[in-house]
């Protein structure tokens, strides 16, 4: 009787552990996996109107400390009926003081285009960063007879190694438009 009441103590005690060790296991592969979504806050004047480009792009975080940023559209560019002054298209990150607390590396190369063709002035592509976190264009509103893209290559990303588990925090991108002239 006494050797039963062992083997089944055993026995209880080891499919414990045996359920212990599965949904450990998965709870750690789903702590450590998500899909990163990047915000994008459009602005409106009367010089032009931003809306979000439906394209976004995401990253997937799977509990690694760096990765790549997919290309994708993040706001469409249309000019304001009327105006015919030159642009200036500002693109923030608006939550870098958030960020650093996160990621020691984050990057995202932009550009201003209609379709595969750079349209600003200058033909750039300009990097936005946590220590760069504000982009501008400057457009001649003459090259806004529709809607333009601001629109990410791509980019890529560092998390601190002592980040348990996920960042706490997606960027948040913020574009407004203002007349050329106004920003010096």
């Amino acid at each position: 009787m006494e050797g039963n009441a062992k083997r089944k103590g055993l026995m209880l005690l080891s499919a414990f552990l045996l359920a212990l060790a599965i949904t450990g296991g998965l709870f750690a592969y789903t702590y450590t996996t998500t899909t990163i979504t990047l915000g994008t806050t459009p602005v409106v004047s009367d010089y032009a109107t931003v809306t979000d480009n439906n394209n976004v792009p995401a990253y997937t975080f799977l509990g690694k400390v760096k990765g790549k940023i997919q290309a994708g559209g993040l706001f469409d560019v249309t000019r304001g009926a009327g105006y015919t002054g030159d642009l200036e298209v500002i693109v923030s990150l608006a939550n870098v003081d958030e960020l650093v607390e996160d990621y020691s590396f984050w990057m995202l190369r932009v550009e201003f285009r209609e379709g595969t063709t750079k349209v600003d002035m200058e033909e750039s592509v300009q990097v936005m960063s946590l220590s760069n976190p504000e982009i501008s264009f400057i457009v001649d509103s003459t090259n806004l007879t529709g809607p333009r893209s601001v629109y990410a290559t791509g980019g890529s990303y560092k998390v601190y190694p002592s980040v348990k588990g996920l960042p706490d925090n997606d960027p948040v991108l913020f574009c407004q438009v203002i007349q050329a002239s106004q920003h010096q």
